[in-house]
């Protein structure tokens, strides 16, 4: 096989650029660590994080921002199915000031793990994650790695954080008192001063 047919058949073309919508909550004092960019795998998109998160993370001093990956939000659909929606992320926290802490909620989660594969973040937190069977590989940097979910969630089981959770090497952080919507549930603070405080800690 001649090497040209080799690259032909291995190497994939690279998605369809498309125009992604990033949210941004510009920090509300005196900047305290890395940006946040946060990514879910519903269909909402950034906005799921625009009415609590980003503005909590901004008033703890965190430059936050949310992005919707290809099909999502104001996003186009664009091509390339995962790998597509791994290089909008990608793409995005590589465009960022400095280096962020990423947080991916459901399948978002998911695309966090890729993404970690090709781009050095400082920390990533996988929550609720969903699809995520086994480390695609290891990640670039060797960041902090965060399982978090809640015992009650039925999308994303206690097996499943378990699982996921032991593929990075540690047990998941539980949250009680809350669902699989992280974001929009009525006890979405407690966890996320949580992991602020888990951010910090780095």
């Amino acid at each position: 096989m001649s090497l040209e047919l080799w690259r032909r058949r291995v190497r994939k073309a690279p998605p369809t650029r498309v125009a992604r919508q990033v949210v941004h909550q510009a920090a509300e004092i005196d900047v305290t660590g890395p940006p946040v960019l946060c990514v879910t795998g519903d269909r909402l998109g950034a906005a799921a994080f625009a009415e609590n998160w980003l503005p909590h993370i901004a008033g703890r001093g965190r430059d936050a921002y949310a992005v919707s990956v290809r099909g999502q939000g104001d996003t186009p659909k664009g091509d390339g199915g995962l790998a597509g929606r791994v290089h909008d992320l990608v793409q995005t926290a590589a465009a960022l000031p400095t280096r962020p802490v990423v947080v991916g909620h459901g399948q978002g989660a998911l695309w966090v793990a890729h993404a970690m594969t090709r781009y050095p973040v400082v920390a990533a937190v996988l929550l609720a994650p969903r699809g995520l069977k086994r480390a695609p590989a290891p990640p670039t940097g060797a960041p902090r790695v965060l399982v978090a979910g809640s015992p009650t969630d039925r999308r994303s089981p206690a097996k499943r954080l378990d699982a996921v959770a032991a593929l990075y090497g540690g047990a998941p952080l539980l949250f009680s008192g809350i669902g699989h919507d992280f974001m929009t549930d009525a006890g979405w603070q407690p966890p996320l001063d949580a992991l602020l405080a888990w951010f910090d800690e780095g």
